[in-house]
């Protein structure tokens, strides 16, 4: 119990966004934050959740001002339930499974996508590469609400073979009026 009560105060300063092991594309990445939202289809009805782990801090408030960071890692996790006539359901704790392809048939099912950018916010690395091609997201929490979490595993595999394996601990962002103009590189 000691222990657990020591641990808890160093895990907050240390920020606890989340880990990332392994490479893509000889690419590693440090978290320095992570963020989640829900994605709604024009209806409001809730269809996905996006989670976002990147190496630089206050990913969410740079979305919202529209400002992408020069030079960031990033590796962003999509996932969504399919329901037995192929419509979208409300995102959900449990197993997903990384596809790189349109899902065929019920179930849940996640897309992973990892960019390192230059200084020109270009991403240097193909799209062949930047792309999960398979793997699993265990979502053990989410609560997409102000104040809300989601907190999980994931274990991909991207299109060249490299592998990562972490987690999350994700703080929901509102990402429903975004700016519908292209981010500016900052």
């Amino acid at each position: 119990m000691r222990r657990l009560m020591v641990m808890i105060p160093v895990m907050a300063l240390m920020g606890c966004s989340g880990s990332m092991s392994g490479t893509v594309g000889g690419v590693s990445m440090n978290v320095a934050d992570s963020i989640f939202a829900i994605l709604k289809d024009d209806n409001g009805k809730s269809v996905a959740a996006l989670v976002i782990l990147a190496d630089q801090p206050k990913i969410c408030d740079s979305l919202k001002a529209n400002r992408e960071p020069k030079s960031a890692t990033s590796l962003t996790l999509t996932m969504f339930r399919v329901g037995s006539t192929f419509e979208f359901l409300a995102p959900d704790v449990g197993d997903y499974t990384a596809i790189d392809t349109n899902p065929q048939g019920a179930g849940s099912y996640a897309q992973a996508y990892f960019q390192h950018s230059d200084s020109n916010c270009t991403n240097t690395l193909s799209n062949s590469a930047a792309s999960g091609k398979s793997g699993l997201i265990k979502l053990t929490n989410i609560k997409g609400e102000t104040n809300g979490n989601a907190n999980g595993t994931y274990d991909i595999t991207f299109g060249a073979g490299d592998t990562v394996k972490g987690s999350f601990n994700a703080s929901y962002c509102d990402l429903s009026k975004l700016p519908a103009a292209t981010p500016n590189c900052q």
